[in-house]
């Protein structure tokens, strides 16, 4: 069984399960590079932004393969977590002008 076959099922609960995962290891890898170079969550928060493109690649692909059941429900979760996300850098002051 390679990996392919274990992603293509039609199913809702795994739709939000692949999206939820997908999101956290994106964030993960961010973390890591960010530690890595010695930096915090506070120096650089919008690189996390790019946490979401492997969910987004995610979707596309179910899309394209007919698959609305799982497609649904990564659009779902991406859309609330992304509105999160954005919601937690505004207050953070991420968006406010230095002029």
């Amino acid at each position: 069984m390679n990996l392919i076959t274990i992603l293509k099922k039609d199913n809702y609960l795994f739709g939000i399960l692949i999206s939820i995962v997908s999101i956290a290891v994106g964030f993960g890898l961010f973390w890591l590079f960010l530690f890595l170079i010695s930096k915090t969550f506070y120096d650089d928060p919008k690189i996390f932004l790019f946490a979401f493109v492997p969910a987004i690649l995610l979707m596309r692909w179910y899309f394209k393969l007919q698959y609305t059941k799982t497609a649904i429900p990564i659009v779902i979760i991406l859309f609330i977590s992304f509105l999160s996300y954005i919601l937690i850098l505004y207050n953070m002051g991420v968006f406010m002008s230095m002029k």
